[in-house]
């Protein structure tokens, strides 16, 4: 199984978090989406819509799906 190190961009995208964090310590998630797109290269559809599995499934379902992408990643042909 594939090893995958996601350390570097969790650091990067901490601090997009961290741009977008007001000072009521609420993320503006417009302005994450707007650093994705600039900073992270993203299309606006695909900020968009990571930012909606983030904010509607969180870390746990995520790294789950990580975990089964990797592990699915021999038999995937495209």
């Amino acid at each position: 199984m594939e090893n995958i190190d996601t350390k570097w961009i969790q650091s990067e995208y901490q601090a997009y978090v961290a741009k977008a964090t007001r000072k009521n310590q609420e993320i503006d998630w417009d302005k994450l989406i707007d650093l994705l797109c600039v900073k992270g290269e993203w299309t606006s559809e695909g900020a968009e819509t990571l930012v909606a599995i983030v904010r509607n499934y969180g870390s746990f379902i995520l790294k789950n799906a990580l975990a089964l992408a990797v592990a699915t990643s021999h038999f995937i042909t495209s």
